[in-house]
């Protein structure tokens, strides 16, 4: 008569569907279309009332095909926008503008019904489309004739996390050059025809316009369902993602990382190093040389994340690393205990990468925007540490010949994709200030609601002009889905031309599959080389010098602060979720103290720190108390000495 389920050790439990069978094998599903009550519920929870039997249907009318039926007028007011903005391109706009005049007028015209059910509307319609696509291909931002892009199908996890592991991938795709997109008669030609059936990640076009970085994954049918995925050696080496170079006409493949280890994201740095995202840094104390170095030669244990997994859904982290162009040289420039993903190379030649930060707090938001020098050294908050919505700041990428960034306001809980946004730092840091919604259409995925269809993998042409994929589905949700799930389409999106008037102007869409990444296929500028300021020949060690610990210490009396106490952060080590289960979260990380220093006089403070350890910072009082701790993670790279104003201090507007 009635089934409990119940997970005694969490505060909430939800389910996508609930089977029920009687004794003996063969059965019906007795819960099949049965009411269900729900005693308790979780922010995940809803509502699913007892649909009301349908009345039959009376017999449709023909809909009349009328003006009103199509957003005629919409398309011809974001087309002017377009237009008003190319002319100062000096774009001849004339003939965009007589078209546009011409379906305003047909709109305004006196129309017989049998001219409505006609052609009327939907002409009108498409009509004012051709003019607006017309108008588009002739944007001097366009000074390229190829577009390189991706083919892949979406993973089977749709998790900001899981999206990224081989393990979870669909086979299909791969790297494409679009060719004539501007005209009628566009060509596709495949680079990577020469892979057995896989999935293909993020391709990256080298500064002079010659080569592609780029990650894939062999898929094997049976390595999802797989028990144990924590017993690595047991799974192909090439079900992980690994990085590859080919040149744009095809020639020159390479392949630059081995193990059994996703690496991914691969960027090319200024002095033509690589920095990409890899789980290589695993349970090392220190991340740096020897870390990276001892993944070379054997398969080492991974790190996981705090809130989740499993042995079957191991949820590995990744974090930042660097190479040289051949593959050499590897090591990891990045300590932080969590998540990195996405970065990209700025054009002042640092790298900004989004980050999860969440060190005793929540852990739903808070995936936030940071930078760091390509050597690691300087790592700081960017954008939002202390901002719920956006979610999660993926994707960004410096505008040419702007301060600005743009970025795509993405989900936890899904896939990477969302609304696509524009960052002015020089506005402030936090809050939504900064931020202009260039889609305004599109809610800020989970925090705001959960959108009917996103954007992804946005490439600035200017602060108005963007390159981009589009999806028509919603984001699918959270869960282990099977390849044919119509929750998670591998079809979802195509490559578009954007713009912030709100004109979408395709081109390639794939029916069977998701296209997505598009690049222009030409030289870009190469930005600064940003000398290293770590000592690889150092000890590993480094310093901190704090100013004055009182600085953004409102409220707390001089001479209050007595010491300093510095506390190191350890990975976790299996895969559990919640387990041991630690602090008011339940889900803090593992901490231990590495010491304390004394705070001079006048609120100062040096100290020697080991390189490579994530820590964070308490002031501590006479008695031993602490009075503040620090809601975050910083760590010193060889040879380097890091220094701070104070006490939260506040990260200065501007590059």
């Amino acid at each position: 008569r009635y089934v409990r389920l119940a997970l005694a050790e969490t505060n909430y439990f939800h389910l996508d569907e609930v089977e029920v069978y009687a004794p003996g094998d063969g059965g019906p599903n007795l819960a099949l279309r049965k009411p269900a009550d729900q005693s308790s519920t979780s922010q995940w929870s809803k509502a699913h009332a007892p649909a009301a039997p349908a009345a039959p249907a009376a017999p449709a009318a023909p809909a009349a095909d009328a003006p009103d039926d199509y957003p005629t007028a919409e398309v011809v007011r974001r087309g002017r926008l377009l237009a008003a903005d190319l002319a100062a391109r000096g774009v001849d706009i004339a003939p965009a503008t007589k078209e546009f005049d011409a379906v305003d007028a047909a709109m305004r015209a006196p129309r017989a019904p049998a001219d409505a059910n006609a052609t009327g509307g939907r002409e009108l319609y498409f009509r004012a489309c051709r003019a607006v696509r017309k108008l588009a291909m002739s944007n001097p931002l366009l000074d390229f004739d190829e577009v390189l892009f991706v083919k892949r199908a979406p993973t089977l996890f749709p998790h900001l996390s899981d999206q990224f592991y081989g393990w979870w991938s669909r086979p299909g795709g791969g790297l494409y050059v679009l060719s004539g997109f501007k005209g009628d008669r566009p060509r596709l030609r495949c680079l990577t025809g020469q892979f057995e059936p896989g999935n293909f990640l993020q391709p990256e076009l080298s500064y002079d316009g010659t080569k592609v970085l780029f990650a894939y994954c062999k898929h094997y049918p049976n390595v999802a369902g797989v028990a144990d995925k924590t017993q690595k050696d047991k799974l192909p080496e090439d079900c992980f993602y690994h990085l590859y170079e080919i040149g744009v006409d095809g020639s020159g493949l390479r392949r630059l990382t081995r193990g059994r280890y996703d690496d991914f994201d691969g960027r090319y740095l200024p002095n033509g190093d690589i920095v990409f995202i890899s789980t290589r840094k695993g349970t090392a104390l220190q991340a740096g040389r020897d870390s990276a170095a001892a993944t070379c030669d054997a398969t080492r244990p991974d790190s996981y994340v705090r809130c989740g997994g499993g042995n079957h859904r191991p949820v590995a982290v990744f974090t930042l690393h660097r190479m040289d162009r051949d593959g050499n040289g590897l090591r990891a420039i990045s300590a932080f205990e969590n998540f990195e993903w996405t970065p990209s190379v700025t054009n002042d030649g640092r790298i900004v990468y989004a980050r999860w930060d969440y060190i005793d707090r929540f852990n739903g938001h808070f995936f936030s925007l940071w930078s760091t020098n390509p050597d690691g050294t300087n790592a700081q908050l960017f954008y939002g540490n202390y901002t719920a919505r956006p979610q999660a700041v993926f994707e960004a990428r410096s505008i040419p010949d702007s301060t600005k960034l743009i970025f795509t306001a993405s989900a936890h809980h899904s896939i990477t994709g969302g609304s696509l946004v524009l960052l002015d730092r020089n506005v402030g840091s936090e809050g939504e200030a900064p931020l202009t919604r260039l889609t305004p259409e599109v809610c800020f995925p989970e925090t705001e609601g959960w959108p009917k269809h996103y954007y992804l993998t946005p490439w600035p042409l200017s602060e108005k002009h963007y390159l981009c994929a589009w999806s028509d589905r919603p984001l699918p949700p959270h869960s282990l889905m099977s390849p044919t799930d119509p929750r998670n389409p591998p079809n979802a999106a195509g490559i578009y031309l954007y713009d912030a008037f709100g004109n979408l102007s395709l081109l390639h869409r794939d029916e069977d599959i998701t296209s997505s990444n598009p690049v222009p296929v030409r030289p870009r500028p190469r930005p600064p080389v940003v000398a290293d300021l770590a000592d690889a020949d150092a000890p590993d060690e480094g310093a901190m010098m704090l100013q004055d610990v009182y600085a953004g210490l409102d409220g707390i009396e001089r001479g209050s602060v007595a010491r300093l106490r510095i506390v190191a952060v350890v990975p976790k080590v299996q895969p559990q979720m919640n387990a041991p289960s630690i602090g008011v979260s339940a889900e803090d990380p593992g901490k231990f103290v590495l010491g304390t220093v004394p705070v001079e006089a006048d609120g100062s403070a040096y100290f020697r720190l080991p390189t490579g350890v994530p820590v964070f910072f308490q002031a501590l009082g006479r008695d031993g108390t602490a009075i503040q701790t620090m809601r975050s993670l910083t760590y010193v790279q060889p040879g380097q000495t890091l220094s701070c104003i104070g006490c939260h201090e506040s990260v200065w507007p501007g590059w």
